[in-house]
């Protein structure tokens, strides 16, 4: 009987999980349903460079409570939405606020870390964030289950209010009584442009977008299709390789991190390596015949995506070498871009391109499909390549010296005259 006590149990346990939830609530199918996460996806894109200035002008302090504040309230709305607008405006505020999050964070390491220690505490803070979101659906599970929907999102909102307490109660901008912010009289276009223009930026920019989006189109959206159905890889296989893939930044990312503090002049070398190496694994599995890859070349794709994936943090640290402190927020929403609008193109022109070929989850629609994120990730090869090969210094601005951010703002000694 469908009205059973046993059948309604089995129902209850169906949608235990976030996802099924989220169908169940809103009668929705998985195409609407990843509506969701392209819209969180899009606004935190959206919101990098408008993040980094308001960390500059009015200091990470002030903008990561306003980052939970919205947060809680984006939760809040999705607790209570029973229709579709409702909960992607609630999604879109929990976007924004995540957007507000990780460049204000990367702010406040710049000012109080020292320089040798800014990679590795970039590092440990996306990895932080990372198995937040990994770890965090556990507990998100069992609360849908026990609690049910309206009081679990409700919770998270008002753990994210109380954070936002936490951090204007303990948190400073930095460990001095000087102030770190943008107050300079030209506009903001002007500033943006003056941070681009820094080598160190377009460096970081593009040394992220080569590197970081790879990962994050297998990881996210198409790296276990491909896997089990484009190659024929055992399924239990496939979760195994992208589950390894998904752990092994949070411990690589931190190491590169210590390395980068300690040799800085490694740099360069490592990230034009990975990506030259990047730019080749995905114009073999693009250009294999028959589309069939081997397993141990599909292995190794996953593989250097994943090292990708850790050496993206070294971008954040040529942008602080080549930007002064007051701007570091801007260089860093300009970096992390780069990252962003790779992986979401990648993600999106794959799946325009697996429906264009008929929808077939086959090797031959995946060679297809994976042409826009090679040719991204080999531009961005290229581009990194070049820019890293000029040399130490140019007109424009340091590309990886290992000097700390606060030298940028002391002033220059007066040259000694002519024949002293």
């Amino acid at each position: 009987m469908t009205g059973s006590p046993r059948a309604t149990k089995k129902r209850k346990r169906a949608w235990a999980s976030p996802r099924s939830a989220t169908q169940a609530r809103f009668g929705v199918d998985a195409t609407a349903l990843s509506t969701f996460a392209i819209l969180q996806l899009g606004v935190y894109l959206l919101m990098q460079i408008p993040s980094g200035v308001m960390a500059d002008r009015f200091g990470p302090r002030r903008m990561l409570v306003a980052a939970l504040l919205t947060m809680a309230l984006g939760e809040a709305l999705f607790g209570f939405a029973t229709t579709m607008p409702l909960a992607v405006l609630g999604r879109a505020l929990v976007g924004l606020g995540d957007a507000l999050t990780f460049l204000n964070v990367v702010r406040l390491i710049a000012s109080w870390f020292p320089r040798r220690r800014f990679a590795l505490l970039t590092a440990l803070t996306a990895m932080t964030g990372a198995l937040g979101q990994i770890v965090g659906t556990v507990p998100l599970s069992a609360a849908l289950r026990g609690l049910g929907w309206t009081p679990t999102f409700l919770g998270v909102g008002l753990l994210s209010g109380l954070l936002s307490i936490v951090v204007w109660w303990w948190v400073r901008d930095q460990p001095d009584a000087s102030r770190e912010r943008s107050t300079s009289p030209v506009s903001v276009l002007a500033d943006v442009r003056t941070v681009f223009a820094a080598r160190g930026t377009r460096a970081g920019l593009w040394t992220h977008f080569a590197t970081m989006s790879s990962f994050m189109v297998l990881a996210t959206l198409w790296g276990y299709p491909y896997l089990a159905k484009g190659l024929g890889m055992a399924p239990a296989s496939a979760r195994l390789v992208l589950t390894l893939g998904a752990a092994t930044p949070m411990v690589a990312a931190p190491l590169l991190g210590l390395l980068a503090g300690r040799r800085p002049d490694l740099r360069g070398r490592l990230i034009i390596g990975v990506t030259g190496t990047l730019a080749v694994a995905w114009l073999l599995a693009i250009t294999w015949p028959g589309g069939h890859l081997p397993a141990p070349l599909a292995v190794a794709l996953v593989l250097f995506s994943v090292v990708g994936s850790a050496v993206s943090m070294l971008a954040f640290d040529f942008a602080r070498d080549a930007c002064p402190p007051e701007r570091g927020g801007m260089a860093s929403g300009i970096v992390n871009v780069g990252g962003f609008s790779a992986a979401m193109t990648g993600s999106l022109g794959a799946g325009v391109l697996i429906d264009a070929t008929g929808g077939h989850y086959d090797a031959g629609s995946f060679q297809i499909a994976f042409i826009p994120i090679t040719v991204m990730i080999a531009i961005g090869a290229v581009r990194v390549t070049m820019l890293l090969r000029r040399g130490q210094a140019g007109p424009r601005g340091p590309v990886s010296r290992g000097r700390t951010i606060h030298e940028h703002a002391a002033p220059r000694p007066a040259a000694a005259p002519p024949g002293a």
